[in-house]
């Protein structure tokens, strides 16, 4: 499965940099970062990392829903069954992501392991609260 991590500016690329340091350089992971200055459209980006190969299977992971970013990929994948969009995107949620195997499941498959995934990524938004003891020791 191909990840193409899509972000307003670079959030997608600084992402993918963080998860590459992290599980060293992955083949699937891709960024696109749109509206800098100097990229091409972003319907241009998003087709350029689509292949005609039907059989891959490619996930967009975005930074927010209902941002043009995210928008503009689901007008662009809506009737692809090999196609899938997730908003929202975090780290914890990648790393999910590119250690599942996902290669050989079937469409209705891979929807429910990325619904899985998006609960278990919720579940990682912690409040964590510093006891001033322990503030101060820092």
């Amino acid at each position: 499965m191909q990840v193409i991590l899509a972000s307003h500016s670079q959030m997608a690329k600084g992402l993918k940099q963080t998860v590459e340091l992290i599980m060293g350089k992955q083949s699937n992971l891709h960024a696109i970062a749109a509206y800098d200055d100097e990229q091409e459209s972003l319907k241009k980006q998003i087709a350029d990392q689509i292949t005609s190969n039907s059989n891959e299977k490619y996930l967009f992971l975005t930074d927010i829903i209902g941002g043009s970013v995210n928008t503009t990929i689901a007008q662009m994948i809506d009737d692809k069954e090999n196609m899938f969009l997730v908003t929202g995107m975090n780290l914890p949620l990648v790393l999910t992501v590119l250690t599942a195997k996902m290669d050989n499941c079937s469409s209705d498959q891979v929807a429910n392991k990325l619904e899985e995934f998006c609960e278990e990524a919720r579940n990682e938004l912690k409040v964590v609260r510093v006891a001033a003891q322990e503030a101060e020791d820092f």
